[in-house]
């Protein structure tokens, strides 16, 4: 046993009582109610499933062809036609509410613990953490939104 063990051992604690906070609020209970009604809506999820195969299909094509080609820009304008329909389904946009309170809860909690190290340990950023309120879409891939 080192003899930081003890002093990680109470971080950790104090993390697992955080994390407990955090499942047991209202914004988790609204995604997990909203998740459920999403999960039973065949329309909405297939949507939701495709949507998440083309956001994804979309990074690679980014990294691979570039965002001026025709194959990429041909996917981005399916991938809005996608979002659209969802967004005509009430159930697909209390989902996606509830999940980006979620997002921003667990943002917010990172970015607070970020600030109040910053000034104790070198701290730098991954490459998820924007620093501005970085929004998750509906396909599940993150974005600053400044």
């Amino acid at each position: 046993m080192s003899i930081l063990e003890p002093t990680r051992e109470l971080v950790f604690d104090k993390v697992d009582a955080i994390a407990s906070q955090i499942a047991s609020s209202e914004a988790a209970s609204m995604y997990w109610q909203a998740r459920d009604k999403m999960m039973h809506h065949q329309e909405a999820q297939g949507l939701f499933d495709e949507l998440k195969k083309k956001t994804n299909g979309l990074l690679v094509l980014k990294d691979r062809l570039g965002e001026q080609s025709d194959k990429y820009q041909r996917i981005k304008q399916e991938t809005a036609r996608i979002e659209e329909r969802l967004a005509e389904i009430p159930v697909a946009l209390q989902y996606k509410a509830a999940q980006d309170e979620l997002n921003a809860m667990l943002q917010e909690v990172i970015l607070v613990l970020l600030a109040r190290l910053k000034d104790e340990v070198p701290v730098e950023p991954g490459p998820r953490q924007c620093g501005s309120g970085g929004s998750c879409s509906t396909g599940g891939s993150c974005s600053c939104s400044h």
